[in-house]
């Protein structure tokens, strides 16, 4: 017996196995999974079912109320991340700017854990910002962001 695997309608796999992994999904993101026997001649009725992947989590160096909403500041090519004159055109001091909403899913310890609410792809998962200058923010390579 073999089994047919659907994403949002779509056939994406056919596996002999009764578990599969699918990787490359965005966060926040709504799909529609679906999986049929198959006998090498005629398919069995799907079953469906609709998921929503959760947001990137961010780590916080401060204690925040679960449950609460917080806003974060993404932009790339800050002043001081990159030596200036080598930043692409039209980013000195800070270029593709976006404001992003985040709740806070756990607080312990001093350090909280925020998810993103959209499906921003931009910083890796569980990324640091801890205290800089007045403002909990972390840089990875020429990107930064920022708790406000």
């Amino acid at each position: 017996m073999e089994y047919r695997i659907y994403k949002n309608s779509s056939l994406i796999a056919t596996t002999s196995s009764k578990s599969y992994t699918l990787a490359g999904l965005l966060p926040a993101t709504s799909y529609q999974f679906g999986v049929a026997a198959y006998n090498g001649q005629r398919e069995g009725t799907k079953s469906t079912i609709t998921v929503t992947t959760r947001g990137i989590r961010l780590l916080v160096d401060k204690g925040m109320a679960v449950g609460s909403t917080a806003t974060l500041h993404y932009q790339e090519y800050s002043l001081g991340l990159v030596p200036i004159g080598t930043e692409p055109k039209g980013m000195f001091g800070g270029g593709n700017r976006q404001v992003l909403s985040a709740k806070v899913t756990s607080s312990t310890n001093g350090q909280s854990v925020i998810e993103l609410q959209s499906n921003f792809t931009k910083m890796p998962e569980n990324t640091k910002l801890t205290l800089h200058n007045g403002v909990y923010s972390a840089f990875v390579g020429y990107k930064a962001i920022y708790l406000k």
